[in-house]
């Protein structure tokens, strides 16, 4: 009988066993990078551990291969992050980007004295197509495009343009309108302006990001080409409630003068400076590996009140790897959701801490479920400012 219930137990210890080795090894082979701050040691599964190249991990980035039980399983890379603290952000804040090239925004019809045209939809010019030069001249601003289509319309414009990064050539053939002046039966815009929340701020340079996601093209989903940008104080003043299908959106407007400016849009949140902040709160950011699905807070405006906290949950981690959408929230205060419904257009950026400590950015709403969405980890956001 002793004999049996020793067996027993040793057979369950070797089950046990396995499921550790398993879970171990299932963890690190989802990922290929991993990342710990200067001077720590990294997390390790059970039964794990990493064998680095040389310089341990004081090299801002190099490879460390994984071995479970004494056996290499793959290598991965490794991201070193110097400790930091930043002022976490949750203000709103407007953006105004200056696109590489301009926007079409629209075509329609000219009105001739004897009938009609529309001269760029026959030049197959469409919405949201980006003109990159006219006439061999570098496209900058929807100003300079009139002024080259008074000096050529009547021989013809040579349009160069890029639709879902494919480019293009064709030639605009402006019309004279009822009043004899050429027109091209285009509505063109060379900047693009909207709301979102700050993230964080860097206290010593006043370095910020914001958004969590790029902002890109309407049909494509590509980012949009950057030229340059402002920053504006916003104040927000409504909330169109988001329901299943229908998502909602802050309601504001911006101040007449910057605030700051604009040095990059990327898939990872726009990156800038702003002229000042209030540095009497600072936080420390957790990487990546100790995000952990449970309760958390986040930090966003939605009415004249300015930055207050509301509950939230992780209730997912989806991916290590990507440089956005790593993980699902959900909101749980229910005074956030009579105000917004959950998760709103304008929202994107919002800080989310756990444990009191930075960890990513709301990006997302799930259109079916207001009360979802999806955030990205903060070092991939503070990943842009150490490239």
């Amino acid at each position: 009988m002793r004999g049996k219930t020793k067996r027993l137990l040793c057979a369950a210890f070797a089950v046990i066993c396995v499921f550790l080795i398993a879970a171990g090894a299932a963890d690190v082979s989802a990922r290929s990078c991993v990342s710990v701050f200067e001077g720590d040691v990294m997390y390790e599964p059970a039964f794990t551990h990493y064998e680095y190249g040389h310089g341990g991990v004081s090299d801002e980035e190099q490879t460390a291969t994984v071995v479970v039980l004494g056996i290499p399983i793959k290598n991965v890379s490794v991201n070193v992050f110097k400790k930091t603290e930043v002022i976490p952000g949750g203000q709103s804040f407007g953006v105004r980007l200056k696109t590489c090239g301009i926007t079409v925004a629209g075509t329609g019809s000219v009105i001739l004295k004897d009938g009609t045209a529309e001269p760029a939809a026959a030049a197959g010019l469409k919405e949201n197509d980006i003109i990159i030069s006219v006439n061999g001249i570098e496209a900058i601003s929807s100003q300079q495009f009139t002024e080259l289509l008074k000096q050529n319309g009547e021989n013809g414009l040579k349009i160069k343009y890029r639709r879902e990064s494919v480019e293009y050539e064709t030639v605009l053939y402006p019309v004279m309108d009822e009043h004899g002046e050429y027109k091209a039966g285009l509505w063109l815009k060379d900047t693009t302006a909207g709301i979102g929340t700050v993230t964080y701020i860097i206290p010593e340079d006043n370095s910020f990001g914001g958004l969590g996601h790029g902002i890109c093209e309407a049909d494509s989903k590509e980012l949009l080409p950057f030229s340059s940008g402002e920053v504006f104080e916003a104040h927000i003043t409504g909330v169109k409630r988001g329901k299943n299908g229908e998502p909602g959106e802050l309601r504001g407007y911006f101040e007449k003068e910057p605030s700051g400016t604009l040095s990059a849009n990327t898939e990872s949140g726009v990156f800038g400076t702003l002229e000042s902040c209030d540095k009497s709160k600072t936080v420390q950011i957790a990487l990546k590996d100790r995000v952990k699905t449970g309760d958390v807070k986040i930090l966003c405006t939605v009415d004249r009140s300015g930055v207050c906290e509301y509950d939230a949950k992780i209730i997912k981690i989806l991916s290590y790897d990507t440089k956005e959408k790593n993980f699902i929230i959900k909101i749980t205060d229910e005074e956030l959701i009579k105000k917004t419904g959950g998760i709103v257009q304008g929202m994107s950026g919002s800080p989310i801490l756990q444990d009191g400590k930075l960890i990513g950015a709301i990006t997302h709403v799930m259109v079916n479920d207001p009360s979802r969405g999806y955030g990205i980890f903060i070092e991939n956001m503070l990943g842009h400012k150490e490239k």
